[in-house]
């Protein structure tokens, strides 16, 4: 049973028992084990903590000579009352300090991660045929099932499930389906399956389809290959053939796994590897990393911005946090730097994973070896979150200048290649948070121009885009490459749709000469937007502009040759859109053609006599180039 009371500095005679801060209250603090909460004027919850003494500890804040951290001076400046929370014993306090920090998210505490928990594997070996499905932890249950993980991520456990799935055709349909199948589905077909709702499956063949998944997700990989070799054994002496042969396709595709997913290290331990890196003043890095059996599963990395805490604050609650919210805790785990009531947390610890748990500091040796490998994925971490920063920065900046609501996550630019007029292309590249999404990319040949109009050619490109607005939803950003005309004509295409009238639209007018910059053309907007030199949103959306020019030209290239090659082969009389396509098959280029033996053009289905003759009487005085069309990294479909 928990007992509470409120106090506070300026209402002693409430009805909720507030006291004044001051050495009367402090003295009449419970020497009790428990949990307090300071809270400001308006009663938020400043910071919250526990305490086997809540007396002592909570003096130690307000007294002279007591905490003398600036941190801590700067967080009492802001208390005006504290409540506290008795318990049994300081355990419970531990456990109740984390539960309240989830639920309040106080300022100056440290919050690990959001409400979300991790991910794990459920396999109901309850059932006759056994079913592995992707849940959240925090939705486990003790019904005897199993459950592997958790995984730091869904990505990383669908990663699991999907290995599982192809190595261990166990079913994917679910109990409900299974007991109302009336015929296969697709993937007994495709044999991604052992098919039990044919009910022609082995039930003691699915059984070990089951264990060996099991034995994979417990991390057992020599045990499993051990396994899958006595059992191809034993069907090659029965002789039954077809079976050690599925056995040994298993056993291949097993060992390639375990080769290219696991990173081995010295031991068979089940640990974890803890540490804490503060590269500023406010900013630490929490770096956890998780073996099993020897073998590393994942990474995780968490960014904790905090100026009121110092670092044996942060990772103490770091360390609570993370085990208490659902992971499997193993029987060892290594932590970068020493933590107040260490022997406290392992007893905690110990009860969560039901055997000895032990904490440590490591100095030398293996552990040192494995905690040195932390700090390196902690600064790698740090690396990649100050890019991420960066580009947040840039996309700010470009948010500010072109006057957006907010920062453009999904960016698209628009260009146009032609030749004269000729063989006219239109192209969109995507970015979402400043990074090329090579899957939005999308090509366009336009249709109806003889002459060149580029501004009417991105109308058509803009038009033709927003066709697709249900299965691709506009971004928050176009940008145009060209000047005014080109801004107005994506802006008639846009107001075509009445919803995408909205989107914002920017043209971007290239630099000329060395002291020229690049001109920014906004609607509604007489005078151009201009960036100074340097500014990192202005490099972003050089690198959009760029990036579309670059693709648009290459589709162009592709796009021209490929019109050359068609049209000297149309020439040729009799020889039509299939013929043509036909030789290009089989003889790669016009070149390849006109080198071929008349025998082997003969060969070509469609291809008669007459037509060979008539072919080498057309080029017979010409010399032909057949030049190679090149591919893009893009996508390069017409829509």
């Amino acid at each position: 049973m928990y007992f509470q009371l409120s106090l506070n500095r300026d209402n002693p005679g409430s009805m909720n028992k507030f006291m004044p801060i001051d050495e009367e209250f402090l003295n009449n603090l419970p020497t009790n084990p428990g949990v307090y909460l300071m809270t400001d004027r308006k009663g938020r919850i400043l910071y919250i903590g526990k305490a086997g003494n809540l007396r002592n500890r909570v003096r130690n804040y307000f007294v002279k000579g007591g905490d003398e951290r600036p941190t801590v001076r700067y967080l009492i400046e802001r208390v005006h009352s504290v409540r506290t929370i008795l318990t049994e014993t300081e355990k419970e306090a531990l456990i109740l300090e984390n539960n309240l920090i989830k639920q309040h998210r106080p300022r100056y505490n440290i919050e690990l991660r959001d409400d979300k928990s991790f991910f794990s594997l459920r396999l109901n070996v309850s059932h006759l045929f056994p079913r592995l499905t992707l849940i959240r932890t925090k939705r486990i249950k003790q019904d005897g099932e199993r459950y592997f993980g958790p995984y730091s991520s869904a990505g990383d456990a669908r990663v699991t499930l999907k290995l599982i799935q192809k190595l261990f055709p166990l079913r994917q349909c679910t109990d409900k389906q299974l007991a109302t199948c009336k015929r296969p589905c697709l993937n007994c077909q495709m044999r991604r399956c052992l098919c039990p709702c044919s009910g022609k499956v082995d039930p003691a063949e699915y059984a070990r389809m089951v264990k060996g998944a099991t034995i994979l997700l417990q991390g057992r990989s020599e045990d499993l290959l051990n396994g899958l070799k006595d059992e191809m054994q034993k069907a090659s002496e029965n002789l039954r053939f077809e079976e050690a042969a599925r056995v040994r396709d298993r056993l291949a595709a097993v060992k390639r796994t375990v080769e290219e997913q696991n990173v081995s290290f010295f031991h068979r331990k089940d640990q974890d590897v803890i540490a804490i890196l503060k590269p500023e003043t406010d900013l630490f890095v929490i770096e956890v990393l998780s073996l099993r059996k020897g073998n590393l599963l994942s990474e995780d990395s968490f960014f904790i911005r905090n100026s009121a805490l110092d670092d044996e604050e942060v990772f103490s609650s770091a360390l609570k946090q993370y085990y208490d919210s659902g992971v499997i805790v193993p029987q060892e785990v290594l932590i970068s730097r020493p933590v107040d009531q260490l022997e406290l947390i392992e007893t905690w610890l110990s009860e969560i994973r039901g055997n000895k748990v032990t904490i440590r500091v490591p100095s030398r040796g293996k552990g040192a070896s494995l905690m040195s490998l932390a700090f390196k994925n902690a600064h790698n971490a740090l690396l990649r979150e100050r890019q991420k920063d960066t580009l947040r920065g840039a996309l700010e900046r470009v948010a500010a200048k072109l006057h957006l609501p907010k920062a453009p996550s999904a960016i698209e630019g628009y260009d146009i290649s032609n030749t004269s007029g000729s063989e006219p292309v239109g192209v969109k590249v995507s970015f979402t948070d400043g990074k090329p999404d090579k899957s939005g990319y999308r090509c366009f040949r336009m249709k109806g121009f003889q002459d060149q109009d580029d501004p009417g050619m991105i109308h058509q490109t803009i038009s033709r885009r927003i066709s697709h607005i249900v299965e691709e939803p506009l971004p928050d950003l176009i940008l145009i490459d060209g000047g005014k005309a080109q801004l107005n004509s994506a802006l008639d295409a846009l107001r075509l749709e009445p919803c995408a009238g909205l989107t914002p639209v920017a043209a971007i007018a290239k630099a000329h000469g060395s002291e020229d910059v690049e001109r920014f053309y906004l609607p509604n907007r007489k005078n151009p937007v201009i960036f100074k030199k340097g500014d990192p949103g202005l490099m972003l959306l050089m690198r959009i502009r760029d990036e579309a020019h670059r693709f648009a030209h290459a589709f162009h290239t592709r796009s021209r040759t490929k019109a050359a090659i068609r049209s000297v082969l149309d020439d040729v009389p009799g020889i039509g859109p299939k013929k043509r396509q036909a030789l290009l098959k089989s003889f790669g280029s016009l070149k390849g053609l006109l080198s071929a033996k008349d025998e082997d053009i003969v060969k070509v289905p469609g291809i008669g006599n007459k037509d060979m003759g008539k072919i080498r009487t057309h080029f017979a005085d010409r010399q032909i180039e057949a030049i190679e069309p090149k591919r893009d990294r893009g996508s390069s479909n017409d829509n």
